[in-house]
């Protein structure tokens, strides 16, 4: 062993004597050696060079078609640079988001492909596990954005297929359209999908039509046609959130003549407007009276802020039957309300054509909140490579990670 401050070198060979024929079974002769360098996984402060003394055996008999061979060994697989150690190391770094392959390759000294290699060889097989994953009764869809728009070509996505329960990402596809959906479903074991018995998503209809129509170029019936579909509540809310700031912006433009300055009363209390009711104290409740009453001539924010309130009302009892009620009283508060029916008009729409999946919440208890936590993972990955062009490469990334 030597060490030069950077790198440790360590000799090694194998202390095998007898040695059968491959070919006939003929103890081998030992012919010569052969030196050969591996890296293996580093220390904490050094890289680690093997130098492998290989034996080369050959074969006594004449007759026998095996003539000479190298020594095998479980320290690295054949034409091999890494040891199976260092692949394991390597593969483990990249599954944690602690290194990329390219910044592994250059530890090693290697090139960016040699050390991939070794992550995708031992990344497909844990991926490809049938053991990886087990009986999935809820699950849940959600997109993120593979890579931006630029002048020459749209923007892709792919969507993270998790489960609700256990928040493991089971799989991703690229595309988020309906297509796209049915496209990964046929290729999934029908036993897996029979299993499923709810299904979360955000109100995008191309998930929602792919999960329960029929593919309408072969008219066959969906795997998940069976299913309780449940809309996400975030995404409800955060619908009725985004009519309170429009209409709050429309009102602010029409009184004052911009959108909204430091100490403009309803800018003052934009966040006040967001905050749910229930977590607001008397001193919060005054600022928001006053700035309503400053700001709100017609009471336009104070009726899209009323409706933002019925939202979270649905979500705050565990009765299907109190939430419709509710669901029924903003409805018709949106339909009726004189000053902010234009900034409303969009969340009355979405509830009334997501109304069964909303109420499903209650009876399920589903949310989409696991899939939006495997976003974030699936983002880190992404800002980890500074983005991928190859969905399979970055599909592969995602599993390892959290999958």
């Amino acid at each position: 062993m030597s060490d030069d401050g950077v790198e440790v070198t360590i000799a090694v060979e194998t202390t095998a004597t007898v040695v059968g024929c491959p070919g006939c079974g003929s103890r081998a002769r030992a012919k010569d050696r052969r030196w050969v360098t591996l890296r293996d996984a580093p220390l904490p402060d050094r890289a680690v060079r093997l130098r492998w003394r290989k034996r080369i055996w050959s074969c006594p008999e004449s007759a026998c078609e095996v003539r000479t061979w190298t020594e095998q060994h479980d320290l690295a697989e054949p034409r091999r640079v890494l040891t199976r150690r260092a692949a394991r190391w390597a593969a483990g770094r990249v599954a944690a988001v602690e290194a990329t392959p390219a910044s592994i390759a250059r530890g090693f000294g290697l090139s960016w492909s040699t050390a991939w290699t070794a992550v995708r060889r031992l990344g497909q097989a844990a991926v490809e596990d049938p053991a990886r994953v087990g009986p999935v009764t809820m699950i849940g869809f959600d997109e993120t954005v593979l890579s931006p728009a630029s002048r020459r070509r749209r923007r892709r996505f792919v969507t993270a297929v998790v489960d609700v329960e256990t928040s493991q990402i089971l799989d991703v596809f690229e595309g988020r359209d309906a297509k796209d959906l049915r496209a990964w479903m046929a290729r999934q074991p029908k036993a897996r999908l029979a299993g499923v018995e709810v299904v979360s998503v955000d109100p995008h209809e191309g998930y929602r039509s792919a999960i329960l129509a029929p593919n309408p170029d072969t008219n066959t019936p969906s795997p998940l046609a069976e299913v309780t579909v449940v809309v996400d509540p975030f995404h409800i809310e955060r619908l009725a959130n985004a009519a309170v700031t429009k209409t709050r912006r429309r009102v602010q433009q029409e009184t004052l003549g911009h959108r909204g300055w430091a100490g403009d009363p309803l800018y003052r209390v934009r966040k006040l407007l967001l905050l749910g009711a229930e977590r607001l104290d008397e001193k919060a409740w005054e600022r928001l009276h006053d700035a309503l009453a400053a700001g709100d001539p017609d009471d336009a924010v104070s009726d899209a802020w009323t409706a933002k309130e019925k939202v979270r009302d649905i979500y705050r009892t565990d009765d299907p039957a109190e939430a419709a009620r509710i669901i029924n009283e903003l409805l018709d508060w949106s339909d009726h309300s004189t000053t902010a029916r234009a900034e409303l008009a969009t969340l009355a729409k979405t509830i009334r054509r997501w109304r069964t999946e909303i109420l499903a919440h209650h009876s399920t208890g589903a949310s989409n909140g696991p899939v939006e936590a495997a976003n974030l993972i699936i983002k880190q990955v992404k800002r980890s490579g500074r983005g991928f062009r190859n969905p399979a490469n970055y599909r592969l990334r995602i599993l390892l990670t959290g999958g």
